[in-house]
């Protein structure tokens, strides 16, 4: 009896000492596999819809030109943002919730004289459209990237590149971070860890990404930069693949759309 005791308290003592199990690191190879069906599923998608969900730090750039190195970087307040993408390159965006609710934003490469239009709901400026360009430092003092750089396809660009190429070095580690449920859908979710020296080079020091069990595609990115701190959380919701846009989902006169008719080319 004492001994059995005794085996049994020695057990649970082993199991406190334990302490919870620790998240896996997996092999490099199994998230490059998970970019290159994402890439596979995203090649056969023409046009999609979603409510793109955002965070991101930003603060004056240190010059015009698109620039990670801001002052005074501080973390925006959640965005949810109406979107519809068509390749080559059509987005529009409406902004549902967040300092920006109500705003418009057209962007069709080749068109427009390749400007952003933007759409205001209050104020002088809901009396015209903006056309900026995509890397106007008013875009760029709201956004670390230009409508240019938005959607799943350039998500899954900036991401593949840098954990490729890490790869490649032999400096990439992965860690298996589980299966959670997210906006009703089952996402498997994968860390990756570069370096945390900035002038290497890749997109960031450390992301979170989540891709669907369903479809594939990367539709989740929490990335972390070479302090630690975070600076960037994507997530594409409710997604619609291939929902066949028409010429009018890209057009300002569209009469659902708020884009007025007067049309201001504001030099950056």
């Amino acid at each position: 009896m004492f001994c059995s005791r005794l085996m049994g308290l020695v057990m649970a003592v082993a199991l406190l000492w334990a302490g919870p199990a620790w998240p896996a690191d997996v092999p490099s190879g199994e998230l490059l596999r998970l970019l290159d069906l994402a890439d596979k599923q995203y090649a056969q998608i023409q046009d999609y819809t979603s409510t793109m969900v955002s965070r991101e730090r930003v603060g004056e750039a240190l010059s015009t030109m698109v620039s990670r190195e801001r002052l005074g970087e501080v973390l925006r307040p959640q965005e949810r943002v109406l979107l519809k993408f068509q390749r080559p390159f059509k987005v529009y965006m409406r902004w549902l919730d967040g300092p920006s609710k109500g705003r418009e934003g057209l962007f069709v490469s080749g068109a427009h004289d390749d400007k952003f239009l933007v759409s205001e709901p209050r104020g002088f400026q809901r009396l015209f459209t903006a056309a900026l360009e995509p890397t106007d430092r008013r875009v760029m003092e709201q956004s670390r990237h230009p409508v240019t750089d938005i959607g799943i396809g350039r998500l899954l660009e900036f991401v593949g590149e840098s954990t490729r190429r890490a790869a490649r070095n032999g400096v990439l580690r992965t860690i298996d971070r589980g299966t959670v449920e997210s906006a009703g859908r089952r996402v498997r979710q994968v860390e990756c860890v570069l370096t945390q020296d900035a002038h290497d080079g890749y997109y960031a020091y450390r992301a979170l990404l989540g891709f669907d069990e369903e479809n594939h595609l990367l539709i989740r990115a929490v990335v972390y930069d070479w302090t630690d701190q975070l600076v960037e959380d994507y997530a594409y919701n409710d997604l619609r693949l291939n929902p066949g846009h028409k010429s009018r989902d890209f057009d300002p006169s569209n009469k659902e759309y708020g884009f007025s008719f007067l049309r201001f080319h504001i030099p950056g």
